[in-house]
């Protein structure tokens, strides 16, 4: 593995912070690591705070943001997003070219059992939007006349008819969800310097279980 990107939303808080803890900690030339946003605006600088961390802790990076591009992701050999919502997002945007897309928690510490829930979940979550677009088929006429008429009795009993067909999958998934530990780091966008910190020492725990996983593999 050589290239790792962090990703994030605007590439000036978070995503920045990881990319130069793991510059600093890893130390190996043989890696190039990088990082972007999913909604960056090219040539934005590092967040204030996110500077003012960074140069307490002894580190810096010469850094300006930069857009989640498709070339960026096919150049990374593992992509860490920030958030579940990040990964997401990479994932539809650039569904031909994402495997190699995680959280920067899911890729350091998930387990079998956790992964299987994890793919529980998607199931369950797939199987909804399957049933809802079958639904609408099967019963377009009506959806055509509730469309002319506004009839809201209509709307309730066809909204009624689709809740209690995903009843069971929504039920699981709430319970899923329940046992899913967050995979998500804390934005410290818009905080104060102790928010900032706080940030950085939560990634800082799991960038250095991505070090011992990166020299064993």
């Amino acid at each position: 593995m050589k290239n790792i990107l962090f990703v994030c939303t605007g590439n000036t808080c978070r995503s920045p912070m990881a990319e130069a803890i793991l510059k600093e900690k890893l130390s190996n030339d043989k890696m190039d690591i990088r990082s972007a946003g999913v909604h960056a605006m090219d040539g934005m600088p590092l967040s204030q705070g996110s500077k003012q961390v960074l140069e307490t802790e002894g580190l810096s990076i010469d850094h300006e943001s930069r857009a989640l591009t498709e070339t960026l992701l096919a150049w990374a050999d593992l992509v860490l997003t920030m958030t579940e919502s990040h990964k997401r997002m990479v994932k539809e945007q650039y569904p031909k070219n994402s495997d190699h897309v995680y959280t920067l928690k899911e890729y350091v510490n998930e387990d079998a059992h956790t992964k299987q829930k994890r793919e529980e979940l998607h199931q369950h979550l797939t199987e909804i939007e399957l049933k809802r677009s079958e639904y609408l088929a099967n019963n377009q006429k009506e959806v055509d006349e509730y469309n002319e008429t506004n009839n809201v009795s209509d709307q309730e009993k066809m909204e009624m008819e689709l809740l209690e067909q995903i009843k069971p999958h929504q039920e699981a998934i709430d319970r899923l969800k329940s046992e899913l530990p967050s995979y998500d780091i804390v934005d410290p966008f818009g905080g104060n310097v102790d928010i900032y910190q706080k940030t950085y020492r939560e990634m800082e725990k799991e960038i250095e279980k991505l070090i011992s996983k990166l020299l064993e593999g």
